[in-house]
């Protein structure tokens, strides 16, 4: 179907409209848009202060170093640049490194609950892996245990009307068991006593009681498990290597000292960087007034900044908003689509770009 004469006027005059900033300043202000850190790039956004250091840097440097020429003293000005840059990244690695010593412990108290919490989850899915794997620390142990008291508490409950099918699948997944298996088994039976169901206890189960005996027979065999499972959980608690663990945690101070995460090495390469372009530019510094002192036309070339000290005191600025009197700027009307072409709505995914950008109605 062709899209409207009107859609078409609409699509050409907001194509006409967004045409990102034209003015120099503007296009400054527009790089500062994904800054995260501003510790790499040639142009780099800096705070004011950084900015306010670079310039008393490349003062004290130009009084210590005595450009004589034009091209020593952009280089004194690349070192006093990169000088900051450096700081930056020291400090950047200082301030995360004294945060991941802080928050060490409670990082490693937290990371072992989470590991308990994560594998908890997974209880009806594996259950036997589950089990397993949580019983080889405290935490997980300590989780183990509190299913199994609200289990038991479920089961005793004054109404008696607390127990449910699901209990006898929990009962199941905690002892490492797929729940709701074909196979009749003893939980499944003694859990259908509980509720009533009488039929899969064994004729020597309750032997000699009535129905509504029985049932509490089967209530109390399930309560005697469970305090058998409880009382194994606590053995295995008592044989866990508590002083290792202890050590562990008190290491974690120690192992926060270094970051290995993507981040951090990120990081660690910005200040590398800085450091080899600092130490190029001290040698070309020198080269310079070497051959500036033996009057030779030096051919060392020196990387243009880009003005960083402007791009920062821009990137504390909004943009303006466009507003009716000043809508933004606008480009001279383009040439017309081709007859027999009509723009359509906007592109639906995994289609063809050509064919969506204009579609054939001839």
């Amino acid at each position: 179907m062709p899209t409207s004469e009107a859609r078409i006027r609409a699509n050409r005059e907001n194509a006409r409209r967004s045409t990102g900033p034209k003015t120099p300043e503007g296009k400054a202000r527009s790089r500062c848009n994904a800054l995260k850190h501003g510790l790499t790039g040639q142009g780099v956004a800096l705070p004011t202060e950084d900015k306010i250091e670079i310039e008393e840097r490349f003062i004290a440097l130009q009084e210590d170093m005595k450009p004589s020429t034009d091209l020593s003293e952009q280089l004194v000005r690349r070192v006093a640049f990169l000088t900051v840059r450096i700081r930056r990244s020291e400090k950047h690695e200082t301030s995360e490194t004294a945060k991941r010593i802080r928050h060490a412990i409670a990082r490693f108290d937290d990371e072992r609950l989470a590991a308990v919490e994560a594998q908890g989850a997974k209880l009806y899915q594996e259950p036997g892996t589950t089990v397993r794997r949580l019983q080889a620390t405290p935490e997980g142990i300590d989780w183990l245990l509190n299913e199994w008291s609200i289990l038991r508490a479920d089961l005793n409950h004054i109404d008696r009307n607390r127990w449910t099918t699901n209990h006898r699948s929990q009962f199941d997944a905690l002892l490492g068991l797929n729940p709701g298996g074909y196979r009749i088994a003893r939980i499944m039976a003694l859990s259908e006593a509980v509720l009533g169901g009488l039929y899969h206890l064994d004729k020597k189960d309750g032997e000699g009681l009535d129905a509504p005996a029985r049932t509490e027979w089967a209530r109390g065999e399930l309560t005697r498990l469970i305090d058998v499972e409880v009382a194994r959980l606590n053995e295995v608690r008592g044989r866990i290597d508590h002083e290792a663990i202890a050590a562990d945690r008190a290491e974690a101070v120690d192992r926060a000292l270094f970051d290995a995460s993507p981040e951090s090495t990120l990081a660690r390469k910005y200040e590398a960087a800085a450091e080899r372009a600092l130490y190029k530019a001290l040698k070309e510094f020198r080269q310079v007034e070497e051959d500036a002192a033996n009057g030779i036309e030096s051919d060392v070339t020196v990387e243009e900044e880009e003005a960083c000290e402007e791009l920062a005191s821009n990137c504390q600025e909004a943009e303006p908003e466009p507003s009716e009197d000043d809508p933004g700027p606008v480009l001279e009307p383009s040439e017309p689509y081709p007859v027999g072409f009509s723009v359509i709505e906007r592109p639906s995914k995994g289609s063809n770009p050509v064919e969506t950008a204009m579609r054939w109605h001839g």
